[in-house]
């Protein structure tokens, strides 16, 4: 009896030795299986804020104020005087009529009469004497005077001085045309800067090289427009 309660007693120590490995691994099962599930969580978190992510950077916006400020010179360059007469010098004129303002070229057509004499002819005869006083009013020192139903406008011959002090004023109008295109550059940059928290490095720099390109390219066509203003002036 006494040896079959041994014998007993073993075969059970036995089985529960053979158990305890098989209860380690079913809990490291539960807790592999608990990690991995907060693993999954955290990945769609990070999946779920990236696609949440708004790139800031447009490439066309950019393209658009960077060419906006090459326009906005070219016009500037296009209305100042040099002695001889050119319609354009009018373009930015405003008529007040009745507390509003209107642009001359929609009131009346301006043409060349000679190399010194501008002839604006205003469409509504009631506008005339208001035509008149603003282009006279309009800062580009002009004295224009009514003949009948035209408006002559003498341009006045430009000295060696005054095209001197043109030359000037050009560049320094270039200089601030330069000054936005880094404006716009840095914005840029700064877009970009904030895209690459979520967007490949490489993507990055291929665009920071796009931004790069397009300031240069809009540096030198502010510099082919002071070389050809300044001798346009200067001969």
């Amino acid at each position: 009896m006494a040896s079959r309660a041994l014998s007993q007693s073993i075969g059970m120590c036995t089985a529960m030795r053979s158990m305890v490995p098989m209860m380690q691994l079913r809990s490291y099962a539960k807790k592999a299986k608990k990690h991995g599930s907060s693993a999954a969580v955290a990945g769609s978190s990070v999946s779920d804020n990236a696609a949440d992510f708004v790139r800031t950077f447009d490439q066309a916006k950019l393209q658009e104020r960077m060419d906006g400020t090459l326009a906005h010179l070219k016009e500037q360059f296009s209305t100042m005087r040099i002695g001889r007469a050119n319609p354009a010098i009018l373009d930015n004129v405003r008529v007040r009529i009745d507390n509003t303002n209107f642009a001359l070229r929609d009131l009346a057509q301006v043409t060349i009469r000679d190399p010194q004499t501008l002839l604006v002819s205003v469409h509504d005869a009631e506008f005339r004497t208001a035509v008149d006083k603003s282009i006279r009013e309009s800062g580009l020192n002009l004295n224009p005077v009514i003949d009948n139903e035209l408006i002559r406008v003498p341009i006045p011959k430009a000295t060696k001085e005054t095209r001197d002090k043109m030359s000037k004023v050009v560049s320094q109008m270039s200089e601030q045309m330069k000054a936005k295109i880094r404006t716009i550059r840095q914005d840029g940059m700064k877009q970009l800067k904030h895209d690459s928290k979520h967007a490949p490095a490489d993507e990055i720099k291929k665009m920071e090289k796009l931004v790069q390109t397009m300031t240069e390219k809009h540096n030198k066509a502010i510099e082919d427009l002071i070389k050809a203003k300044v001798k346009e002036i200067q001969s």
